[in-house]
């Protein structure tokens, strides 16, 4: 232990000064980082300029699609041409409406900008109420930064502003008549050369704007407090009440401690073949007959059934009084709504976006009935019914861990364990409002387990496949897939031909269930080509979060590195780490050849890439802590079920924190803008960070002494008298402090 600890100790020390040396910082100065904004470039597949989104807004809030930009052309060798190239665009409103070009640029904490625009407003721009905005540019993330709200000008006229971000993120910047937030206007505006790049110096006499994204919210929103408060007590209270619940079904014999999965060639060869359990069947009646009726509603399955019922209704409440991601829902609604309209094989050029296939395929149905209902965007049906799929995959999550631990132990300590899950408040609050596809994604790795487990290679594949249709951070868990199925390739010959065709066959299926989104991509030129739509969306995802973390307790943000870009030799660092950490599983199964393992390495892979990893999110957290669980209640492992305990309420805090600086748990967003991350470190955030940090090197070393000393510590039965226990671990305690301060000495 202690040499592993030093060795550890080491890495990370190595690994933060890494971090700090190869961070990127900021952009080359004078490069320019708004792309066409000169408006000169079209897609030659869409014939739409490239790079910009128009978002039309009427008064009511609904979004419409028929109403569009129009593009200026310039009288050919005349001023306006030299001044502003071949063309120019022009937006109009009517009846107060809002209407803007938008586009992603990425920024950098610390570093000065320049942003300059050409713009035009032919007669005055008029606004209904007080407050709104009239002719408008600038970053859709931050409300302080309004220093363009025009309503004319004279002719053609140029502005330069400087401005430095207190915070490195991907900004959406806008330049249009009104916004949603604030009210719209009527009238018509002209737009052209827009810009923006990095200066070495601000010149003398230039003010420097700073941009401070979700500056407008308050952080302490009364509902998000004591949401936080409430269920991160009932979170503790839970896990405690979960382990000693476990440990009175250990006291009165309620389960069978017989090793599980210990080695694959141990099988009981004193049962009979022949041998079958006798088992009497009641009839339906028979249950519900006034002697059963007590047996029957108190039995392990009706309390697992009340779990369900209690999980379902939690989120279901959840889904009704909170809208979602502000923004996020709203656009995934757009996609869903604008699917159904015009088909799939538009929507990438209508919705710049890089969302799983899998989940393209669940918008289009519910846009479906989406359009049947007369849902807008902005509706709460829409909002309910994009999130109704998390929900059935949690319940399918809680079902498949009741069944795998049932089925190697009993009933009631299965509902224990699924029932943890259920009414986990992590897990019901990242799935409903945050972390949407996770929870289906996640449904289909834990099938995929259970296949594994069951050694029923054909399936696992195939399951996760599916996981991978509906979010990228499936491919975490590759290098885990892949390393079981070479594995009983090796092991088993018979095993080889169903896991070959089934691994092939599930990337070809994977590959043509993305053709119908592609479709507009296959002609000559296209770019990307139709033929790697899929794996180009894939890549564009994953190049987008290059941020080292922005929403997780995160190892890089105790050091104050959270929310900065990482540059490719920083990429290159944390995969060698990854790579180090998948020879060292790999060189620990070895040892033990334990299918649930198998489990543990998984759980650790999240976990490892959420506190490590670039472009970690909160997410990989929650799945990584759900694993343990599942681990924890197959093995009966003491040290693992803690961990999972802290590791559950943290990511809570973790989770609910953020969505209470974004308003969402005051029953809606406050500014529609979506979620607003850690952008600034506080005290909460490092002391969270370090928790987390010590919580998974500790974990590191359960894993070790699990899979390479095979020293495994159950959860013990209750004793008669637990004050005697409590001393107990005390004085334990106390002496291990003492000898560690002995050896100092």
């Amino acid at each position: 232990m202690k040499r592993f600890s030093k060795t550890f100790l080491i890495c990370l020390a190595v690994i933060a000064v890494l971090a700090v040396t190869l961070t990127g910082c900021s952009h080359t100065v004078n490069k320019e980082l708004l792309a066409n904004g000169n408006f000169e470039t079209l897609n030659q597949d869409t014939k739409r300029l490239e790079n910009w989104e128009f978002v039309y807004i009427n008064k009511d809030g609904t979004k419409d699609t028929s109403k569009n930009y129009k593009e200026v052309t310039t009288g050919s060798g005349s001023n306006e041409q030299q001044q502003l190239g071949q063309r120019y665009i022009s937006i109009t409103t009517s009846d107060y409406d809002t209407a803007y070009m938008k586009t992603s640029v990425k920024l950098y904490s610390g570093q000065n900008y320049k942003l300059s625009v050409y713009f035009k407003i032919d007669s005055t721009i008029s606004t209904e109420k007080d407050g709104a905005i009239s002719g408008y540019f600038g970053f859709l993330e931050d409300k302080n930064f309004d220093p363009i709200n025009k309503t004319k000008t004279e002719g053609w006229q140029s502005t330069t502003i400087y401005f430095k971000p207190t915070s490195t993120a991907k900004y959406t910047f806008i330049a249009g008549i009104g916004r949603e937030d604030l009210g719209g206007a009527r009238g018509t505006i002209l737009f052209d050369n827009l810009s923006i790049s990095a200066v070495k110096e601000v010149p003398v006499g230039n003010n420097v704007v700073k941009l401070t994204p979700g500056s407008a919210v308050t952080d302490k929103e009364a509902g998000g407090v004591v949401y936080t408060v409430l269920l991160c007590l009932f979170a503790a209270c839970l896990v405690v009440g979960a382990y000693y619940l476990i440990r009175i079904l250990q006291k009165r014999n309620y389960l069978d401690n017989a090793p599980l999965f210990d080695d694959d060639n141990n099988s009981n060869n004193n049962i009979p073949k022949d041998a079958k359990p006798v088992k009497v069947k009641k009839s339906f009646k028979e249950f519900f007959e006034p002697t059963n009726l007590k047996q029957t509603f108190t039995s392990p399955i009706a309390i697992f059934i009340y779990t369900l019922l209690s999980a379902f209704l939690i989120r279901f409440i959840l889904v009704l009084t909170v809208f979602g991601m502000g923004d996020t829902i709203t656009e995934y609604a757009g996609i869903a709504l604008d699917i159904a309209k015009d088909g799939p094989s538009k929507i990438y050029s209508v919705h710049p976006n890089s969302l799983p296939t899998g989940w393209l395929y669940i918008l289009s149905f519910f846009g479906v009935i989406g359009n049947a209902l007369d849902f807008t965007e902005k509706s709460l049906g829409m909002s309910m019914l994009i999130r109704i799929p998390n929900i059935i995959a949690d319940l399918a999550v809680c079902y498949m861990i009741y069944k795998m631990i049932a089925s190697n132990y009993n009933d009631k300590y299965s509902a224990v364990i699924a029932g943890t899950y259920a009414l986990l408040p992590a897990m019901f609050t990242s799935s409903v409002v945050w972390g949407m596809n996770m929870s289906i994604a996640m449904a289909f790795l834990v099938a995929a387990i259970n296949f594994m487990i069951e050694k029923k290679h054909i399936y696992v594949p195939i399951m996760y496949m599916f996981g991978l249709m509906f979010s990228n951070f499936m491919l975490i868990a590759l290098p885990v897939i892949l390393g079981y199925e070479i594995f009983f390739c090796i092991k088993d010959k018979k095993a080889i031909m169903p896991i070959v065709v089934a691994s092939i066959a599930s990337f070809i299926v994977f590959y043509c269930l993305a053709i119908p989104f592609a479709t507009e991509y296959f002609t000559a030129g296209s770019k990307p080509n139709g033929g790697i739509l899929v794996f180009s969306k894939m890549l564009e995802n994953i190049k987008e979060n290059n941020l080292i973390s922005n929403s997780s307790f995160n190892f890089f943000a105790i050091f104050g590195l959270g929310n900065n870009a990482s540059s490719v030799a920083m990429i290159v660092l944390i995969a060698i780490i990854m790579l180090i950490f998948i020879g060292f599983g790999v060189y620990l199964f070895t040892k033990t050849r334990n299918r649930l393992d198998y489990i543990l390495l998984l759980a650790m892979s999240f976990i490892l890439w959420s506190v490590f990893g670039i472009g970690s999110r909160v997410e990989y957290t929650l799945i990584g802590t759900v694993l343990l669980l599942l681990y924890a209640g197959l093995k009966m492992e003491k040290r693992v079920f803690k961990v999972f305990g802290i590791l559950s309420v943290l990511n809570f805090v973790n989770t609910s924190v953020i969505l209470t600086k974004s308003g969402a748990i005051n029953f809606a967003f406050l500014d529609g803008t979506g979620l607003h991350f850690f952008y600034k470190l506080d005290p909460l955030y490092i002391v969270g960070s370090i928790i987390m940090l010590f919580t998974v090197i500790y974990m590191l070393w359960v894993m070790f002494d699990i899979m390479a000393n095979g020293v495994e510590k159950e959860i013990k039965p209750m004793p008669d008298n637990l004050l005697v226990e409590f001393k107990e671990d005390f004085n334990r305690s106390k002496n291990r402090v003492i000898r560690i301060f002995e050896r100092k000495k």
